[in-house]
């Protein structure tokens, strides 16, 4: 056979092997024989003495019960219980001398519809006299103007964004609080208006992306009356300029008014007095509502609380629709005002119009 033959393919034949070597007796494939010893399944079944005693048990502790008592609880059982340890007495209590009631100032009661008690309401003269803007030669009308110039920036950027009245409102009411406390002459107002509008967009969870607000804010600027020239002509990088103006009057809105950004508005006491007076859905509610969103241009939130402004529009708009919301006998007690103050409301509703 030559060298190639012997490696040609062919069918592989398997040659048994003889199986010389005999597994040993315990193999499992060795079958057991007469010759063996007898299996026996436990080998050690039978106890076997101890190397290192002469006992016939294994000295291992055998498993016990764990239902079981211990040994201490038995003891415990079979004999009388112990003595109970003496109790210490207890130390005397120093109480304070009792301090009367008349000397502890009462705590303000607080409505839910107060708003933040710590904004203080002040009267529509004081805040003519002390604001900021006089030592700058800017008399209470011109202040006015300034007031509605913004306020009406404010509406027109929030209807260009989508944004619900009452984030409006909030935005409205910081920049009264922000100017109550900071001059017209010192800061750009509608620079001002458009951080507000960007942080009460976050405290009324209806969140805009600043980006967003800035381009909304450039095309409402393209009106005569809403001038943001002076962010838009510094170069190719105004809109990064502008970008960082609207974060720093962020930042001093925050500072100016101490981070109190609670605000609270008269149109959830409008709706819940006429519901219950069963006028929630006629034209007075619909023309108290629009009285309220005039009322942003005056100082109104500075000086009344929610349900005052709320109680006057709803006054006015009975007069303008020649209907005596009076006639209901539980006017003044929804509303939770008095004649006094609506009539101080309805007065400067009116100048408004």
């Amino acid at each position: 056979m030559s060298f190639s033959q012997s490696f040609a393919p062919g069918p592989v034949r398997h040659q048994p092997q003889p199986y010389h070597l005999d597994p040993p007796p315990h193999h499992p494939r060795r079958r057991r024989r007469e010759e063996d010893e007898p299996y026996h399944p436990y080998p050690h079944a039978h106890p076997q003495p101890h190397p290192y005693t002469n006992a016939a048990t294994i000295p291992y502790p055998h498993p016990r019960d764990p239902l079981a008592p211990s040994r201490h609880l038995q003891e415990l059982a079979s004999g009388p219980p112990p003595p109970k340890r003496s109790r210490r007495a207890p130390e005397p209590r120093y109480d304070p001398p009792a301090v009367a009631a008349a000397a502890l100032p009462a705590a303000p009661t607080r409505h839910p519809e107060d708003g933040d008690a710590r904004a203080l309401l002040l009267s529509r003269d004081e805040i003519e006299r002390r604001s900021p803007s006089r030592k700058d030669g800017i008399d209470p009308a011109s202040e006015a103007r300034l007031r509605a110039s913004y306020c009406a920036y404010l509406r027109c950027l929030g209807f260009r964004l989508g944004l619900p009245q009452t984030t409006i409102a909030t935005a409205a009411v910081y920049c009264h609080r922000f100017f109550f406390r900071r001059s017209h002459a010192c800061h750009d107002r509608f620079l001002v208006a458009t951080a507000a509008l960007f942080l009460a967009s976050k405290t009324e969870e209806s969140t805009c992306l600043l980006n967003t607000v800035l381009r909304a804010s450039c095309e409402v600027s393209q009106n005569q009356e809403f001038n943001l020239l002076p962010y838009m002509l510094r170069g190719q990088n105004w809109f990064e300029l502008y970008r960082e103006s609207v974060i720093q009057a962020e930042q001093m809105i925050l500072t100016t008014l101490d981070f109190e950004l609670e605000v609270a508005h008269p149109y959830a006491s409008l709706s819940s007095a006429l519901s219950k007076l069963g006028l929630s859905h006629s034209a007075l509610y619909n023309v108290a509502w629009n009285l309220i969103n005039e009322g942003l241009r005056s100082s109104l939130w500075l000086q009344f609380k929610p349900h005052h402004i709320a109680a006057g529009a709803a006054f006015l708009a009975g007069k303008f629709l020649r209907y005596d919301i009076t006639f209901h006998q539980n006017f003044w007690h929804e509303f939770k005002t008095a004649p006094p103050i609506v009539q101080d409301v309805v007065q400067q509703l009116k100048e408004l119009l």
